[in-house]
């Protein structure tokens, strides 16, 4: 290596001053941040999805475990998204009080929200490509009216608060106080509640009219045997709100849902949630949770 004398200071020829080394290196490292940072977020929003919250009155489920099991798998080639059910209504407001993310409720629960300002609703279930329902009260033929249920026991696959509610429209005024709180039996679907109205530990139930065109599929004799009293008004599906500003994990989460309906394992998951696909929500859709 060629060196120089300087008295008694040796000097190498061919070594960069300390200053120049220092700067290159410098512009070496931030050449790597500018290039690698947007791949090092990029890496970050995939690996680190959105969760939605559910909670329906409309439904007693038995097995969250089992559900969240379900989405969450499906989650996990479609963006590492997550799950939540909640059983408990003032856990899922706390919820939707300090989180981001997706929110999962009936359109019955949504325009009772305190805070739904801050949210929008972005998509609506639907099932058989419409997205209302129509609750009906139905009773065995030996029940003559609605005014012969006084007193009666009622199972219903709604909490005890949403079917008082279906029962003040299938009743009317004058007589929506046939049935209290104590009457009512809750069980975990349509078909629970119609097989104890057959079985004899329920006098009437308060079902879906989908509910009742499964049972004419699968046991015509027992749909037969049945009489509807009460028909209530057609109410919106279950409904998907979002921050008015969704980060890119949320927004990509919608995007999952919405195509959920066109996947087999994708429907075969929204079926354990009584639905088959989402839609997004109509601006008529947005009035009417407004009312």
């Amino acid at each position: 290596m060629a060196t120089a004398a300087a008295g008694s200071t040796r000097v190498n020829l061919f070594m960069p001053p300390r200053r120049q080394f220092d700067r290159r290196r410098a512009l070496g490292v931030l050449a790597v941040v500018c290039l690698g940072g947007p791949f090092l977020r990029r890496t970050g929003a995939q690996a680190t999805g959105a969760t939605i919250h559910f909670y329906s009155p409309e439904t007693n489920i038995n097995n969250f475990g089992a559900l969240k099991s379900e989405f969450d798998g499906f989650f996990a080639s479609a963006g590492g998204h997550k799950f939540q059910p909640y059983s408990d209504r003032a856990a899922f407001e706390k919820a939707l009080a300090g989180n981001a993310g997706l929110f999962l409720l009936s359109s019955w629960h949504y325009p009772q929200l305190a805070a739904k300002a801050a949210w929008q609703p972005r998509l609506i279930g639907q099932l058989r490509e419409k997205s209302t329902q129509r609750h009906v009260l139905c009773a065995k033929q030996a029940v003559a009216n609605v005014a012969a249920l006084k007193g009666a026991r009622v199972v219903s696959a709604g909490n005890t608060a949403f079917t008082l509610s279906l029962l003040a429209d299938l009743l009317g005024p004058s007589q929506r106080t046939l049935i209290t709180e104590q009457n009512i039996l809750p069980v975990p679907k349509d078909m629970d509640a119609l097989m104890t109205v057959d079985l004899g530990a329920a006098q009437a139930a308060v079902t879906t009219e989908s509910g009742l065109d499964k049972l004419a599929k699968i046991n015509p004799k027992q749909h037969q045997a049945l009489v509807q009293l009460a028909k209530g008004p057609e109410r919106l599906l279950p409904i998907i709100i979002a921050p008015t500003q969704p980060d890119a994990a949320t927004q990509a989460l919608l995007k999952v849902l919405t195509d959920m309906g066109r996947d087999a394992e994708g429907q075969q998951r929204l079926r354990l949630l009584g639905l088959d696909a989402f839609a997004p929500i109509t601006d008529a859709q947005r009035n009417q949770l407004r009312k």
